[in-house]
């Protein structure tokens, strides 16, 4: 496969094929090397391997800086014992 069959998949078809090629016994290297493409070009295209697996889109939930309520510790004006009015000092 060349890079621009690779980039015509989308993530998650990307991310098997490279899964693909490690269930053939291929490194991580060479299975990226079989696509015609880079490490740096994967992480661009949100593909990383963890655990020698490779995931589509693992951290996109993690991209967002809006408040989810999710946060532990959370108060009404910030994290645990921090006060965001006096800045990185408050921390």
């Amino acid at each position: 496969m060349n890079r621009e069959e690779f980039f015509a998949l989308d993530a998650v078809d990307a991310a098997a094929f490279l899964n693909d090629r490690l269930a053939e016994g291929m490194t991580e290297a060479q299975a990226i090397e079989a696509a015609g493409v880079t490490k740096a070009e994967l992480m661009k295209a949100q593909i990383f391997c963890v655990k020698g697996k490779f995931i589509a889109r693992a951290w996109a939930g993690y991209t967002s800086t809006k408040r989810t309520g999710n946060e532990a510790g959370d108060t009404g004006i910030g994290v645990g014992d921090s006060d965001p009015s006096k800045g990185y000092k408050g921390v």
